[in-house]
C-alpha cells in the first residue's frame, strides 16, 4: 500500500476518469510531481468504473464534443488497446434535432452518414416500434473497455487508495489536505471528485442523476454499430461479450452516493422495451451508476477565478470515458500554469 507523502506540487482529489486522466497528462508532460488520493480502496468505484463505454463523440454542444472528439482521437492513438472501432448511430425522433448534431459534426471535422429509419432498422432489426425521424452514422465512433482505461491511464500515475480528504487548511505556498492516512501539503489542488465535487471548498454542489444498465440475455445482431436513441424515450444499445447491454437513460436526481438498481430502473426498461424484440428478455447483470452536472451543463475544467491554488474537473455528465483523455489534457495544463504562477 503506498503511503501518503508529506509534500506533492499537485494532489488530484479523486481516482475516476478526470483525475486519474490529468496524473496521466502531467506524467506525459514530465510533471512527476503528481499524486492522486482516492477515498475508496480502488478506482472509479461509483461513475467511471460502471460506464456503459460508449465512445460517442457528438455531445449535446461543441464544447462537449471538442472534449470528447479529442479524447476518441487519443483513445484510438496512443490509447488503442481499450479501443473497439465499431461506429455508432444516433437516432432522434425530431428531424431537427438530427440537423442539429449534422451541422455540429461538419463545424467539428466529423464524418457521418445520414440514414433513415430503415437503415437503422437493417443494422438494428429488433428496434420495432422505435420511433425513428432521422439519425446519423458516425463510423469513427466505437466502445472502450472501461476497467483497461483506467488501468492504462493510472499505468504510471502515484495514487494512494483509501484516502479520504476530510478537510483542507491552508499552509505555506498551498494547502493542506487532511486525509484519513495522514497530511499532504499540495502548491496545486485538482478538485476531480466527481459527483462530490466543490464539497471539500464549501462551492455549490453539482446535480446528480442516477442511470441503470443492464446486460441482457439477447442478441446484439452481430458487430453492429452502438445505438443511441435521442429523444422522449431515450435509450442506448450495444453488443456485451454476455448478450446485449441497454440503459434506459433514466435520471432520477439523487445526493451522491454508491448507486445501486432498484424497480423504478426496471420499469423504465420495461418502458423503453416495449415495442421491440428484446422486451422480456431475461437480464443477466444490471447496475447503477450516477452523472453530475453543472448548472449550465457544460464541463468545470481549470483554474478557479478566485484561488490559485484550486483546479477544477469536474461535471463530465456521462461523456468521462470518451473525453477522459482530452479533460487531463486541459487540466495538466492548468496546473502546469498555476504551479508557474506560484514560483
Amino acid at each position: 500500500m503506498q503511503e501518503i507523502p508529506a509534500t506533492s506540487d499537485v494532489a488530484i482529489v479523486g481516482g475516476g476518469f478526470a483525475g486519474i486522466a490529468t496524473a496521466w497528462a502531467l506524467a506525459r508532460r514530465g510533471a512527476r510531481a503528481a499524486i492522486v488520493v482516492e477515498r475508496e480502496p480502488a478506482l472509479g468505484r461509483f461513475a467511471s468504473g460502471r460506464s456503459a463505454g460508449l465512445g460517442r463523440q457528438l455531445a449535446e454542444d461543441d464544447a462537449t464534443s471538442a472534449l470528447t472528439i479529442r479524447g476518441a482521437a487519443l483513445l484510438r492513438g496512443e490509447l488503442a488497446a481499450v479501443w473497439q472501432p465499431t461506429g455508432g448511430i444516433l437516432s432522434f425522433d425530431d428531424a431537427a434535432a438530427a440537423q442539429d448534431y449534422a451541422a455540429r459534426a461538419a463545424r467539428l471535422g466529423v464524418a457521418v452518414e445520414r440514414l433513415d429509419r430503415a437503415g437503422v432498422a437493417a443494422r438494428w432489426p429488433g428496434i420495432g416500434a422505435l420511433p425513428i425521424a432521422a439519425a446519423l452514422h458516425v463510423a469513427s465512433d466505437g466502445v472502450i473497455d472501461v476497467a483497461g482505461l483506467l488501468a492504462a491511464l493510472a499505468r504510471d500515475a502515484r495514487v494512494v487508495c483509501g484516502a479520504g480528504v476530510e478537510r483542507v487548511e491552508p499552509a505555506g505556498r498551498g494547502v493542506r489536505l487532511v486525509t484519513r492516512r495522514g497530511a499532504l501539503e499540495a502548491r496545486v489542488v485538482v478538485d476531480a471528485s466527481g459527483a462530490w465535487a466543490g464539497g471539500l471548498t464549501g462551492d455549490p454542489p453539482l446535480a446528480s442523476f442516477k442511470r441503470h444498465v443492464y446486460v441482457l440475455e439477447a442478441s446484439a445482431g452481430g458487430a453492429a454499430p452502438y445505438l443511441w436513441h435521442l429523444g422522449a424515450g431515450e435509450l442506448y444499445l450495444r453488443g456485451d461479450a454476455a448478450g446485449l447491454l441497454v440503459s434506459p437513460c433514466d435520471a432520477a436526481a439523487t445526493a451522491p452516493a454508491d448507486q445501486q438498481p432498484d424497480a423504478a430502473g426496471d420499469a423504465a426498461l420495461e418502458a423503453r422495451l416495449a415495442g421491440s424484440a428484446w422486451r422480456g428478455a431475461p437480464v443477466a447483470r444490471r447496475w447503477a451508476c450516477q452523472r453530475a452536472f453543472t448548472a449550465d451543463r457544460r464541463m468545470r475544467l481549470g483554474r478557479d477565478p478566485a484561488r490559485p491554488w484550486l483546479v477544477w474537473a469536474a461535471g463530465l455528465g456521462g461523456h468521462g470515458a470518451t473525453a477522459a483523455a482530452a479533460v487531463g489534457e486541459v487540466v495538466a495544463e492548468a496546473c502546469l500554469a498555476a504551479l508557474a504562477d506560484a514560483t
